[in-house]
């Protein structure tokens, strides 16, 4: 966040219970900030502002660059069908500009319409007052995409009235699952009907141990369960889950009976 202020104190208002594991940190001053959480606002106490690097403006007011960190305590999401991706939604108040990062599941990636990865805001009570925002830069951090924005004056004059200074706006974006995980989910259900084809021979005392079967079957099995361990967002993941677990008891029935 990006203000220039003259106050020593600066105050937001904040939901009761919303937000948790808040640090603030001043960018230009190299400093963490002490803040106070009271009577739903959020104090945040700046200190002297001669410590803050930067000449005032002509109107005698600092410019304050704050990184501001925290969870948001159950957040919106809106999960696609079948675990395919999701609908990351954020409402705010007094909304500011700022520089927005927004970093997703290891194997997600956000939804291209155009050139672009987008953000959109838009006014809460009038959904006609939208608009979109391209990332500025993606990155990857420790193998997660990270999305960068730069929410400006411009783009909340377009949505916002002036005569209001606190509307609702809401924030949301769209992500998807990479295309190659995809790939993981046909080949756990192709096994899947493989192992249900050889599980009814099997009773009807016709089936013959296949090597190859089992090389590929114990395989699957251990690149789902890493993949679920280091949390990687797979499309059909509850379908697979159970998938999984069939091949499994399958592939335990045929030793037992090798």
């Amino acid at each position: 966040m990006d203000l220039l202020t003259d106050e020593n104190i600066i105050k937001f208002p904040i939901e009761k219970e919303l937000l948790e594991d808040m640090e603030i940190f001043g960018v230009n001053r190299d400093w963490f900030i002490p803040f106070l959480e009271e009577n739903e606002q959020l104090k945040i106490n700046l200190g002297n502002l001669d410590q803050w690097i930067g000449i005032p403006d002509e109107n005698g007011l600092k410019h304050v660059k704050l990184d501001i960190k925290f969870v948001v305590v159950n957040p919106d999401f809106i999960l696609g069908r079948f675990n395919r991706g999701y609908e990351g939604i954020i409402e705010l108040t007094e909304a500011e500009e700022m520089e927005l990062h927004i970093t997703l599941p290891l194997g997600m990636k956000m939804e291209r319409e155009g050139e672009f990865s987008d953000i959109t805001l838009t006014r809460v009570d009038d959904d006609n007052k939208s608009v979109s925002i391209p990332a500025s830069s993606v990155l990857d951090e420790d193998r997660k995409r990270r999305y960068d924005f730069l929410v400006n004056s411009e783009h909340l004059k377009s949505i916002l009235s002036h005569e209001k200074g606190d509307e609702l706006v809401k924030l949301d974006y769209e992500v998807v699952n990479e295309k190659e995980y995809y790939v993981i989910s046909v080949i756990g259900l192709g096994l899947f009907v493989f192992a249900l084809y050889r599980m009814t021979d099997m009773f009807d005392g016709q089936i013959k141990f296949d090597i190859r079967y089992l090389a590929a079957a114990v395989a699957f099995i251990s690149l789902y369960i890493t993949m679920l361990r280091e949390k990687y967002e797979i499309p059909f993941r509850k379908v697979l889950v159970y998938t999984t677990v069939f091949i499994g008891i399958e592939l335990i029935f045929e030793l037992l009976m090798e």
